[in-house]
């Protein structure tokens, strides 16, 4: 009994597949027709060939690349078949956890934005006592450009910024106190702070330590690099309290719109310690 043949419009009507779609698998060299006929040169397919197009279409379902799809189809085996799906089955479960940190950071910068939209900012000195943190920074050099002290911590990020899973980070800023009683904001050194890194990446000398402490905390708008910083230095007269480092966060990452709108920081102005002040009197 000859086996049953069909044209490539009946193989479509089947199994739901588009012409194009049989092409490109016939000449990705995933399926073969059983038959051509030599003297038309149609092609036909067999029962054989709708079994090979349900496992092709099985296997695109699970995303599974056509390198391995061909493995699968060539094998005739089905101990060789769930090796190779179980081998891309960890492919995917590590797709997934990636996707699943892009989605989370996606979020993640939403609701920063969101909040930076919707909360007004604490412009009013406030006490904090604050653990210490490390940071990666550019090397200090006084009185240079933005560009100069910018892509020297992004210098000493790159490796550990490369290799991050997340986009999540905090951009922060050591400043001249001399220059903030100007109501100047004079940035000596830029940092970045990236959550869950142990910065193993980063050169030693590029490590900065933000002491635990006390710290005068307030926020504050930057625009063209100048902002009101009186509230600070009315704080310190009044609480009889000396500053020897004063660091500034952004207020979330913002990619855009620093130039012309202006931003945010937290500034944040380290203590002396009363009891060292008293101890030194």
């Amino acid at each position: 009994m000859e086996a049953t043949r069909y044209r490539i419009g009946e193989v479509s009507k089947i199994t739901g597949l588009s012409k194009d779609t049989i092409h490109f698998y016939v000449k990705s060299g995933l399926l073969e027709p059983d038959f051509v006929d030599e003297a038309n040169g149609y092609r036909y397919y067999s029962r054989w060939n709708l079994w090979q197009l349900d496992v092709i279409t099985m296997c695109r379902k699970l995303s599974i690349p056509l390198s391995q799809v061909k493995e699968i189809l060539a094998s005739h085996d089905n101990t060789k078949v769930t090796s190779l799906l179980a081998a891309y089955r960890d492919q995917a479960l590590s797709l997934s956890r990636y996707y699943q940190q892009v989605a989370d950071d996606i979020l993640w910068y939403e609701q920063v934005n969101e909040r930076i939209q919707n909360k007004p900012l604490d412009s009013s000195v406030h006490l904090e006592t604050l653990e210490q943190e490390v940071v990666i920074a550019g090397l200090c050099q006084e009185k240079q450009t933005y560009e100069h002290y910018h892509a020297s911590m992004m210098e000493a990020a790159k490796d550990e910024l490369l290799h991050a899973e997340t986009i999540r980070r905090r951009y922060g800023y050591v400043l001249d106190l001399e220059a903030m009683n100007q109501n100047h904001l004079l940035k000596l050194q830029e940092y970045i702070q990236i959550p869950n890194c142990d910065y193993s990446l980063v050169n030693p000398e590029n490590l900065l330590i933000i002491p635990a402490g006390e710290y005068a905390v307030f926020s504050v708008h930057i625009q063209e690099e100048l902002a009101d910083f009186s509230p600070l230095f009315d704080w310190l007269n009044e609480h009889h309290r000396t500053v020897d480092q004063v660091f500034a966060d952004e207020i979330g990452l913002q990619l855009f719109g620093y130039v012309e709108y202006g931003y945010d920081l937290t500034i944040k102005a380290h203590l002396v310690d009363e009891s060292s002040d008293k101890s030194a009197d």
